[in-house]
């Protein structure tokens, strides 16, 4: 899996999402340790291009167990406070 991919698995299994802007989405990921990393902007089908807030990836795509989209997430389509990761 690279460093950006969340397991299609894991997107056929929770989605589909939203989305806000053609192929774009914005979710919430539970990582297996139960965290939970909120807004994080997801383009098709599963790659993440940023997470609001944050300037880098802070963990590993392998460590996700799910992700989930919220009525915040749609929120947030709104605002644009993006840095995104170089992909």
């Amino acid at each position: 899996m690279a460093k950006f991919e969340i397991s299609i698995q894991i997107i056929e299994r929770d989605g589909p999402f939203k989305e806000f802007k053609q192929d774009a989405s914005i979710v919430n990921i539970k990582l297996l340790n139960s965290v939970v990393i909120e807004n994080v902007l997801v383009i098709y089908p599963n790659i993440i291009a940023a997470i609001k807030g944050q300037s880098e990836l802070t963990f590993e795509c392998s460590q996700i167990s799910s992700v989930i989209q919220t009525d915040s997430n749609l929120k947030e389509r709104f605002k644009s406070h993006w840095i995104f990761f170089g992909l």
